[in-house]
């Protein structure tokens, strides 16, 4: 809380600006990583290395690559938003960040190397490669799920955002790595022609509607599956998940276009695939006295809108609430798109904290209410700011056949409020009250 109160006092986030791009800055990050390897003894370069980038599905995408190369090429160490393992031994991610401080990432393949693993596959975000947190780390292969709004008080414009996206597939391309391997998305074809050009030994693209290597076709969704079918090499698959949406039949499109390039079975990571479970706090599925609750990280309006689009498509004839909120000190500017979205989609919506930290909790719920259309105070719109009576209220007014969507903390265990950090779940919360 004192080093978030003194970043505000010296106004750190408009100086930041300034800062990033200065050759100070840049000699300063660039120092700490090298220090950071030299410490550790540089554990990266024992691994093949598998980056991925994106602005939703990464963490969904990251666990599907490594429990199928875990279980059919080698021993593996992965690094997400949401948990760490190292082989089998599943460890959750208590910084609360996607790509780790440069010593805390060393220090963990470090031990991962200790323990023979041989694979590493890494989360990475904007913020990491703008601050250099992945200096000294050598990729084989880098992934993008999708780049949609997101980071914009950090980056400033979206095409700067892209960029620092493109910076994970550049250090592919520069490093000393004799092979370098690549896939993306063909569905937007602004960003399928900035990564086609690129000279990668191998890569392949992944798409839903568009032309592609790996094209799925056929999908079918419920509550509790996801079926599809692809075509690979001029034979047909089908593949059935217990993760569900379309969203993320993308996530397993993105996974297999890695797997088969190092030389899976597909017929193996198929398998794989279908006794994968879901990731904690990521479409999570939580059903009692025929109420269903979903708990999602949710926190973009693309990740809104497709989590949000599924439960419409799957409800029967019950009720669609959604428990809002927007998260303090970040980007501002995608709050009242993702306020629309959720008034669009809703039949109930229940406002409420998420992560306020240092900015008014009650000011961003203002902001997130004030351009309401479809919603009645105290009918089908309620304004909670704490957000352990929110789910109890949520919980409370639901019905069987209605479906509860708590979008934003997802996977978090903690909750930086008003008045202090403090312990918090999601989903224990819900268990309580259902």
């Amino acid at each position: 809380m004192l080093k978030s109160l003194i970043k505000k006092i010296i106004f750190y986030d408009k100086l930041y600006f300034l800062l990033k791009d200065s050759f100070i800055y840049e000699s300063r990050k660039k120092s700490m990583g090298q220090l950071a390897n030299t410490i550790y003894g540089y554990p990266s370069k024992k691994f093949f290395v598998i980056g991925i980038t994106g602005t939703n599905g990464k963490t969904t995408t990251a666990n599907l690559i490594h429990t199928i190369v875990n279980d059919h090429v080698a021993k593996t160490v992965m690094i997400s938003t949401a948990n760490i393992k190292i082989g089998n031994q599943d460890l959750p991610n208590t910084k609360k960040m996607t790509s780790l401080d440069v010593f805390d990432l060393q220090s963990i393949l470090a031990t991962a190397k200790d323990s023979w693993c041989k694979i590493a596959v890494l989360e990475v975000s904007s913020h990491g490669l703008d601050q250099y947190r992945f200096e000294g780390v050598d990729f084989d292969f880098a992934v993008l799920t999708n780049i949609t709004h997101d980071h914009l008080d950090f980056h400033g414009t979206f095409e700067r955002y892209a960029q620092s996206k493109e910076k994970l597939f550049k250090y592919v391309l520069s490093n000393k790595k004799q092979n370098k391997y690549a896939s993306f998305p063909s569905d937007d074809k602004i960003w399928r022609q900035r990564f086609e050009d690129m000279p990668f030994d191998k890569k392949l693209s992944y798409s839903v509607t568009a032309s592609s290597s790996l094209k799925a076709e056929n999908i079918q969704i419920s509550a509790a599956w996801t079926a599809f079918s692809i075509l690979y090499l001029g034979k047909p698959y089908n593949i059935t998940t217990k993760l569900v949406g379309e969203f993320n039949v993308y996530n397993i499109l993105a996974a297999l276009s890695v797997v088969l390039q190092m030389g899976v079975d597909i017929d193996q990571a198929i398998a794989t695939i279908a006794s994968f479970e879901t990731v904690t706090g990521r479409m999570e599925h939580i059903e009692k006295n025929g109420i269903h609750c979903f708990v999602d990280f949710a926190h973009t309006p693309d990740a809104l809108d497709k989590t949000l689009d599924y439960l419409n498509q799957i409800k029967w004839s019950g009720r669609l609430i959604t428990v809002f909120w927007a998260t303090g000190n970040r980007d501002k500017t995608k709050r009242p798109i993702m306020w629309e979205i959720a008034d669009k989609y809703s039949d109930i919506l229940i406002a409420t904290d998420d992560d306020p930290d240092i900015e008014n909790r009650l000011e961003i719920l203002a902001q997130l209410t004030m351009n309401v259309k479809n919603k009645h105070q105290g009918k089908n719109l309620f304004i909670i700011p704490e957000r352990k009576l929110a789910i109890t209220f949520a919980c409370e007014i639901a019905q069987p056949g209605d479906m509860i969507m708590f979008a934003g903390k997802g996977h978090e265990t903690v909750q930086y409020t008003n008045f202090g950090k403090r312990t918090w779940s999601d989903r224990e919360e819900i268990l309580k009250n259902l």
